[in-house]
């Protein structure tokens, strides 16, 4: 296995924290909200004989500079492109991210075509709009206010719950704090009604990847009214992060995308 290196990133949006390994096709790694560049360390060693891998520490997460005010999902969205030029130095890069990652990595594709190779959403329940949220805030809420997961919530979402695995998510949620992962949920509130268009306006390679027991199981009906050439990979005994339950799976899948 390769070394993934720890690195930082001078940005106008404060310090930036990123894990990176590999060589090759730019791939640029967006965590789910509460979590780092951690999440990803495994898919990446997957992918790490053909890709240059980067995660980052999105702002307010990991050790990444906090954040001093509201971020929206445009902001998430042009500090990662602005990132991802500076690391690869202008080499256009394939934009993934998990849960509120994906709602990044999709925004990245949709609005700045001419700068992205590729996107791949992991985990983006298409049809959550602005009235879904309303309606389940109060769940929300209740997730994310408080940085310790019970374990049953947690089994909904892995596979398997490995000590390592719940130091890891336990580390990562404290990190962020509660109104750091609560500002990341009223970004994507505030953003939901523009998924619809920003599949519709992809004109880049789209990769959606699911688990077959995540929350993102209406991308199958959902996906082919909205893209003709957006695919969808399905990845079998997952959750939430089917990265995390299934890399090799899912790198395979990028492999056969994007290789």
């Amino acid at each position: 296995m390769t070394a993934v290196k720890d690195g930082f990133y001078d940005t106008r949006h404060g310090r930036i924290h990123c894990r990176a390994v590999g060589e090759g096709a730019p791939l640029f790694l967006m965590h789910s909200n509460g979590r780092s560049a951690y999440e990803f360390d495994p898919l990446a060693n997957a992918l790490a004989d053909r890709f240059r891998v980067v995660s980052w520490d999105m702002p307010g997460h990991g050790d990444s500079d906090r954040l001093i005010r509201h971020f929206t999902i445009r902001n998430y969205c042009d500090l990662a492109i602005e990132l991802a030029a500076q690391i690869f130095r202008g080499e256009q890069p394939i934009m993934a991210g998990a849960s509120s990652g994906a709602v990044v990595a999709l925004a990245a594709g949709a609005i700045y075509p001419a700068r992205v190779a590729g996107v791949i959403p992991i985990e983006l329940p298409l049809s959550r709009d602005q009235a879904w949220w309303r309606d389940h805030w109060a769940m929300i809420e209740s997730v994310f206010s408080c940085p310790e997961e019970p374990l049953d919530r947690l089994q909904t979402k892995f596979r398997e719950i490995t000590p390592e695995l719940a130091a890891r998510l336990r580390i990562d949620r404290y990190k962020a704090g509660t109104w750091a992962m609560m500002d990341v949920l009223w970004a994507g509130r505030e953003d939901a009604d523009a998924t619809f268009e920003r599949v519709r306006s992809l004109r880049m390679p789209a990769l959606f990847i699911n688990g077959d027991k995540g929350v993102a199981m209406d991308a199958a009906a959902i996906l082919p009214t909205l893209s003709d050439t957006a695919k969808l990979t399905v990845i079998k005994d997952s959750g939430h992060y089917p990265h995390t339950d299934h890399p090799l799976a899912v790198a395979a899948a990028i492999r056969a995308m994007f290789e």
